[in-house]
């Protein structure tokens, strides 16, 4: 970015460079110059100062865009180019967004379908761990009746043994 001092004195030097050599901006002045002096008695002071701050203000706005113009040129190519390498690069990027994304759509699709098999196993193993439980609660059940009527009949043995003990072992006195 240019400097306000680099910009006035290289404006300045644009300028006196101008005035001396032949150019576009030194014959504006010339021309004023000769009407100053052909009319002279006809102009008054004023108008003749406001011809040279016209003059002047010309000369700056010319010196200024001869010194901008061709950066400003140059610039506005490389923001062109730059603007078509950053399309060309969003477009890039899109399609390989777009590929990702058909991938991505492709795992998911195929990770859904695992997880509505999976979750047929798992209610498949939940019932069949339903019916275990069911079983084996059906199984100790009868366990503790077999049990308890295994206790029951060694009970009535024991009873039994214990009753003709009785009857045999009174001796006769």
């Amino acid at each position: 970015m240019l400097k306000s001092s680099n910009l006035d004195s290289s404006v300045i030097g644009e300028l006196d460079g101008d005035r001396t050599g032949t150019g576009a901006v030194a014959a504006p002045e010339k021309s004023v110059k000769n009407n100053k002096n052909n009319n002279n008695t006809s102009l008054s002071q004023g108008k003749v100062d406001e011809i040279d701050c016209s003059m002047s203000a010309l000369q700056l706005s010319f010196g200024v865009l001869e010194i901008a113009e061709s950066p400003l040129v140059r610039v506005r190519n490389q923001l062109k180019e730059l603007i078509g390498k950053q399309n060309k690069f969003y477009i890039d990027v899109s399609k390989e967004k777009y590929k990702l994304d058909c991938s991505e759509v492709s795992k998911l699709y195929d990770m859904m379908s695992n997880v509505k098999l999976y979750k047929d196993k798992l209610i498949k193993i939940k019932k069949d761990m339903q019916s275990i439980y069911q079983r084996s609660k059906v199984i100790k059940k009868r366990a503790a009746h077999i049990a308890a009527c295994k206790q029951r009949e060694h009970q009535r043995k024991v009873e039994k043994q214990q009753h003709e003990e009785s009857l045999i072992g009174n001796p006769l006195p």
